[in-house]
């Protein structure tokens, strides 16, 4: 079942992905970027892989939270997240609260770049 969490996680990217042409922005109103996020295939693969990057640890684990309360898997199984380098201990779920708001946070901001990368050129 990993592997079709992994590739429910990357249909669920791809879907906020495309979704974002749909958001409240027109193309003159993204602001304006550097050259290397113009409208490149480089940079729709970067934006695209960032934000895949970003949005992984929270949409892996609410995938792994939807088998398991829709009775696919016997356990939760969310993605390990270790404190540091070097670390063997686990962050805290407080922890772990913390980097998907953080995530989230982020996508929301970098989603115009992506958007203005991929449709406005």
């Amino acid at each position: 079942m990993k592997t079709g969490k992994h590739l429910a996680m990357l249909a669920v990217c791809v879907g906020v992905l495309w979704g974002s042409r749909f958001g409240p922005y027109a193309c003159d109103t993204l602001p304006g970027f550097a050259s290397e996020t113009s409208s490149t295939g480089l940079a729709m693969a970067v934006n695209g892989l960032f934000l895949t990057l970003l949005l992984y640890l929270p949409v892996y684990d609410f995938i792994s939270l939807l088998t398991y309360r829709l009775g696919w898997e016997t356990n939760f199984n969310p993605l390990v997240v270790y404190e540091g380098e070097h670390s063997t201990k686990p962050v805290s779920p407080r922890a772990r609260r913390a980097l998907y708001l953080i995530d989230i946070v982020m996508v929301g901001l970098l989603l115009p770049l992506w958007t203005k990368a991929a449709y406005c050129g």
